[in-house]
């Protein structure tokens, strides 16, 4: 099946809707600190294996789209996200609101999960991982990029010029 062909399904017990803004969080300063550009958020466990066996494919994501922001939305409290972050090799930040945010008032009732955000914090698109993985059920760079590209403008998913965004969202 082609790229252009395949039906992304939605997390379909998600409390917001496409268009709406996700609910915020004081905690790492929140969602908004990372508006200005499309956001990829990870919802990830460093419980999970799965989720572990993505972060390798996230980081390469990262250095190839850098256009596109990446935030991890732990489930993990936030003490022990911020012992375990360095040590699991994540190239992009992670923030960790608790549990509670994840499944009580986004809805999401598995990890690893996938939320695409616009620049103003407003749903785009969700899927769990393995949507947009491979026939092992893990997650692919390909697959990862073929589900943002039917979001997201092709401009989107390269690497930021010098003076674009991302250098400047990285020194906040």
């Amino acid at each position: 099946m082609r790229d252009a062909d395949k039906h992304y399904f939605p997390i379909t017990t998600l409390l917001v809707d496409p268009g709406e803004p996700l609910p915020d969080f004081r905690v790492g300063g929140g969602l908004a600190r990372f508006r200005g550009g499309p956001l990829l958020v990870n919802l990830y466990s460093a419980h999970c294996p799965p989720c572990l066996r993505e972060i390798p494919v996230l980081n390469a994501f990262l250095r190839d789209a850098q256009a596109v922001h990446v935030v991890a939305i732990s489930v993990d409290d936030v003490e022990e996200s911020a012992h375990l972050a360095p040590q699991l090799g994540l190239a992009w930040p992670i923030v960790a609101p608790g549990g509670d945010y994840a499944y009580r008032e986004l809805g999401i009732e598995g990890i690893p999960a996938f939320l695409l955000l616009d620049a103003h914090g407003r749903l785009l698109a969700s899927t769990y991982a393995n949507q947009v993985a491979d026939a092992t059920g893990e997650l692919t760079l390909a697959g990862l990029r073929a589900w943002i590209r039917h979001f997201l403008p092709p401009s989107t998913l390269r690497k930021a010029q010098p003076g674009e965004g991302m250098s400047a969202m990285r020194q906040r």
